[in-house]
């Protein structure tokens, strides 16, 4: 039998991790983030590098295979890694003060600089790692519904949904532009000032269509009510997997444990 529209709009998913509700998530995310601060206070080495960061990381990894969305993490992830890279050479070599720790040539790295690289580079992975996991098994629709759920209104929880959207369809629309550029013998690929001629001209289109279909959103919302002043009806039901509980318990619990152990450090 052919399910109905509300059906399809519906989202059940077999993964419990993945299934989490969204405020759920929101709070592994925040006590994630607590315990990335409190781990790097953790000084390791002679030159007192938060190296610990780095078996934290494995947390993300092993949550985004928990929750079966390792493949769709590591795309995310690739470009975080390649920013965090960025500022840890950067960072390492530029970045004087301290002892001198390794020379070669006109390269120096000294102390603070390798502390600086260390904290900051995995402090950027673990973060938005965590916020790749939860973007990465939450749709749009989902993170909506609980937001107003929560009691924000309606049109804020749009706003910051459309926004989140508009990410993803400037991205398609520019790859469709440039594809279009490349089908007419323009080109697009090479070193970066080849990019760069190829890219700016393909701006006019891109914010122009972005202008375009924003006025088709509006017109479409006022078609359906959007604005009126009445209660909300909701055609997509958020469901709950049913082991919140448990895992607010066991994060808030790791979490103690993990500041109690880090300020019995500090009186020893």
């Amino acid at each position: 039998m052919e399910k109905s529209y509300i059906e399809k709009i519906q989202i059940h998913k077999t993964n419990k991790l993945a299934a989490l509700y969204p405020s759920t998530k929101l709070l592994i995310v925040v006590l994630y983030m607590v315990c990335t601060f409190i781990v790097n206070t953790v000084k390791v080495t002679e030159y007192a590098l938060s190296l610990w960061l780095i078996p934290e990381f494995l947390v993300v990894l092993v949550l985004c295979q928990a929750s079966g969305a390792l493949k769709r993490c590591l795309k995310a992830l690739k470009a975080v890694a390649l920013i965090a890279l960025i500022i840890l050479v950067v960072q390492t070599f530029l970045v004087p003060g301290g002892r001198l720790v390794w020379n070669f040539g006109i390269l120096h790295i000294y102390e603070n600089g390798l502390q600086t690289a260390v904290s900051l580079s995995f402090l950027i992975m673990n973060i938005a790692g965590i916020f790749v996991w939860l973007f990465q098994t939450t749709e749009n629709k989902e993170i909506s519904r609980a937001l107003e759920d929560s009691g924000m209104n309606y049109k804020a929880a749009y706003v910051f949904t459309s926004t989140l959207q508009m990410i993803e369809i400037l991205g398609r629309n520019s790859k469709t532009i440039m594809n279009a550029q490349k089908a007419r013998g323009v080109e697009t690929e090479g070193n970066l000032i080849v990019r760069a001629k190829a890219f700016f001209p393909s701006l006019v289109p891109l914010i122009l269509g972005a202008v375009i279909s924003s006025e088709e959103r509006v017109l479409t919302l006022e078609a359906r009510g959007f604005t009126m002043q009445c209660e909300k009806t909701h055609l997509f039901n958020l469901e709950k997997s049913g082991i919140e509980g448990t895992v607010t318990v066991i994060s808030v619990l790791i979490t103690v444990l993990l500041l109690a152990g880090r300020i019995a450090l500090w009186m020893l």
